[in-house]
């Protein structure tokens, strides 16, 4: 490359950075739709057990109230779990919203409100009652330390004789670290605008780091393949939280289909708090110099938090090595 048509060393104006600053970017909940409706979450306040029954009838009474949707009345999803593991999707069986009667985790959607505005969606949406079959759970990492179990995912080999160069070195250090849980909360909530279209197709706004991922989601849960299209010209921050489909995704979707309307859903910012975030970790780090001060030796172990249902393991380890 000529240098002097290189970039490296200049300032360059970011192409979105304009309409960024100047409040012009049109993100997922901002998109323009005629006829749209909008949709509130219900979500679970226990953290395990089941759904007994759902009284919407205070929410359906309000005037403007289109639907309570709930996996009772549903359109028709994939009853199995392959179609649900997008392209981030970790071992195990993946989450499906508004599936069964099963509550698996503390803020699980259980229903979906639809009404003529926003304000009005989350008004009734605070009305529905949920009764429910709890059963024990367990958050507490340290409480289950002893019931760990190898990670699913590769992970570096180990390399020389650990075991020699620390013990013969003439520095060591062996300390344990705690990390707590951190969440992503992002500038920008996650929404979802789903456009129904005269032929059954789908136009979607979304707040994603990969359109084709959920596409491809939407396309395999519903059975839609080649009648959806996403669209994310801008993220306003993700930093991981917007890798895969979160669950605002497939709820619009479940709703613009039983309605054939125009349906956002946009995430409150308690509910950010519901997904996705860095787990929490026990690690184990020894260390060892010689007189020199040069490292010799290096063991990392790390214990992470995962959950009931998919086996998610975070990168620690792996810089170690």
């Amino acid at each position: 490359m000529n240098s002097a048509n290189s970039p490296l060393g200049k300032p360059l104006d970011r192409v979105d950075g304009p309409l960024k600053v100047t409040g012009k970017a049109c993100y997922a909940a901002e998109a323009e739709v005629p006829g749209l409706l909008y949709g509130a979450v219900v979500s679970s306040s226990i953290a395990r057990g089941r759904i007994t029954r759902i009284d919407a009838s205070a929410a359906e009474a309000l005037p403007g109230v289109r639907l309570v949707l709930t996996h009772q009345n549903r359109p028709p999803v994939a009853s199995y779990d392959e179609p649900y593991e997008d392209d981030d999707a970790a071992d195990g069986s993946p989450f499906r919203p508004l599936y069964n009667d099963r509550v698996l985790y503390s803020g699980q959607p259980l229903a979906l409100v639809v009404a003529e505005t926003q304000a009005l969606a989350r008004h009734a949406a605070s009305l529905v009652r949920i009764e429910y079959d709890v059963e024990a759970h367990q958050t507490d990492l340290q409480a289950v330390r002893d019931q760990a179990h190898d990670a699913p995912a590769e992970l570096p080999e180990p390399r020389g004789d650990f075991d020699s160069a620390f013990s013969a070195a003439a520095n060591r250090i062996d300390r344990e670290y705690e990390t707590p849980v951190e969440h992503h909360n992002p500038m920008e909530p996650h929404a979802s605008t789903v456009q129904y279209q005269p032929g059954g197709e789908l136009l979607i706004h979304d707040k994603t780091q990969g359109v084709q991922n959920c596409q491809r989601y939407l396309e395999q849960v519903f059975d839609m393949e080649g009648k959806i299209r996403v669209l994310a010209p801008f993220v306003g921050g993700a930093f991981g939280s917007g890798l895969r489909p979160q669950y605002q995704l497939p709820l619009a979707v479940m709703a613009a289909l039983k309605l054939k309307a125009a349906v956002r859903v946009e995430l409150t910012r308690q509910q950010m708090f519901t997904f996705g975030y860095r787990p929490r970790t026990v690690q184990q780090l020894k260390l060892a110099a010689d007189g020199e001060g040069r490292l010799r030796a290096i063991e990392h172990k790390a214990i992470g938090q995962t959950s009931r249902f998919e086996d998610f393991t975070e990168h620690e380890v792996e810089w170690s090595g």
